[in-house]
């Protein structure tokens, strides 16, 4: 009798092992699935920034308890809300229908999320920039002179709190250059992108945009 009970206590033993073999197994393959998902869609991203289901793994355990052990759910966020921000700039997000105004509403709320709470100061400085571009490229449509120099206003704070997040972040320090000559346009170069408007900013914007990850 005890013999037997010996015997499934290790057959039990043997089976608790092997289901937990399994289980860390499939666990490994999900975090890998996770690492090589965010690789791989961040380099789509930057080509194709409207992409539909990036950053969204196959993964094998319910739950998805690789998400937690790896600590996606910033990384993903961020992402979600840079995402956001090239909807603003199409006018559309591909997965649900919303106006202008209501997407660039979730744009900027996603953002100002990111600047009080994203792990980096480069992220958080790269959010503040993008934030006022989202402010200066506010369409103009219906708006007084005040109203505009106050858009303008709120766009430079926004750029100058990406430079104190972050002092190396040249794109906000231009972006703050041209928001001042949006006000005063001067003679040269920069005077004429100022007064051509934000167009120009997909250059440098974009650049801190991708170089985010």
């Amino acid at each position: 009798m005890i013999r037997r009970l010996r015997k499934h206590r290790l057959l039990a033993f043997a089976l608790v092992c092997a289901a937990l073999t399994v289980v860390l197994a499939l666990l490994a393959a999900d975090v890998s699935a996770w690492q090589t998902t965010v690789s791989r869609d961040d380099l789509r991203f930057r080509a194709q920034p409207t992409h539909g289901a990036l950053w969204n793994p196959v993964t094998n355990l319910p739950g998805d308890p690789a998400s937690a052990l790896v600590g996606t759910s910033s990384t993903i966020k961020w992402r979600r809300a840079l995402q956001y921000f090239w909807y603003s700039r199409i006018g559309s997000n591909p997965d649900i229908r919303m106006d202008t105004s209501t997407l660039r509403a979730a744009t900027q709320d996603k953002l100002l999320s990111e600047v009080s709470s994203a792990p980096t100061e480069i992220e958080r400085s790269a959010a503040a920039n993008l934030l006022g571009v989202l402010v200066v490229t506010t369409p103009a449509v219906g708006y007084d002179q005040s109203a505009i120099k106050q858009l303008i206003r709120r766009a430079t704070d926004y750029f100058q709190q990406a430079i104190t997040l972050d002092p190396t972040n040249r794109a906000a320090k231009q972006n703050l250059v041209l928001a001042l000559r949006i006000a005063k346009p001067g003679k040269g170069r920069l005077g004429r992108d100022a007064r051509s408007g934000y167009g120009y900013s997909k250059g440098e914007s974009v650049v801190v945009f991708c170089s985010a990850f």
